[in-house]
């Protein structure tokens, strides 16, 4: 990624636009600054670059609400989940998908790459839309160290040591393949894989027993 990679002016209104959501929780100088960097961190990997305004203000916004709930200025009674895999365009996407069709607004969703690929795997959404899962208006966005902090549950799959152990977080790793390769059935097997963890988390969070 690039500092010197210039950010566009409707980055202004974006920020200016967040600064008045998150007004009194985050300043308008950190605002500014989790927007460019946002934008350049998707710019730096992305190979259609007609909607990086809308993705950037998607992104900025995920980011800006970990640091609200990081900083305990956001309520922290919704359990929030970070899912990681490597391109954050299969297995992670797949699990915060399911995730949110079982737990609804019960439960606050990120998912993030340690190394972002430049869109969603093929098959993701036809095995979900089989199930009767969407998975609409997604797409791989870069790991960041505020996502971390602002999420209760960190799950990751493949990626590694890459993801930064903060405390206070509950870390775990899910052994799932990477289902690319294995084409259609490759990624339904994931699916059903990753269902399983889902609603075992899920029942956990519902009872209070995660640790």
């Amino acid at each position: 990624m690039s500092e010197s990679l210039p950010v566009p002016d409707v980055a202004r209104r974006i920020s200016a636009r967040l600064a008045a959501r998150y007004a009194g929780m985050v300043g308008p100088e950190t605002v500014q600054a989790v927007v460019d960097d946002s934008y350049r961190r998707l710019a730096a990997t992305a190979t259609i670059t007609q909607f990086l305004p809308s993705l950037t203000a998607r992104f900025a916004a995920d980011r800006l609400a970990a640091i609200a709930r990081a900083e305990g200025v956001a309520s922290a009674a919704t359990p929030s989940v970070l899912f990681v895999c490597v391109e954050n365009s299969g297995r992670s996407q797949l699990a915060g998908a399911i995730l949110r069709a079982l737990a609804g607004d019960r439960v606050t969703v990120m998912t993030a790459g340690s190394e972002p690929g430049a869109g969603i795997a093929s098959g993701v959404a036809e095995v979900l839309d089989e199930v009767g899962i969407p998975v609409l208006a997604e797409y791989p966005k870069p790991l960041t160290d505020d996502l971390v902090r602002g999420a209760d549950h960190v799950i990751t799959m493949g990626c590694g040591d890459a993801c930064p152990v903060l405390p206070g977080r509950r870390y775990e790793d899910w052994a799932i393949a990477d289902p690319v390769p294995g084409g259609i059935e490759g990624m339904r097997a994931a699916r059903d894989a990753i269902t399983a963890r889902v609603e075992g988390l899920l029942a956990q969070l519902r009872t209070g027993s995660v640790a």
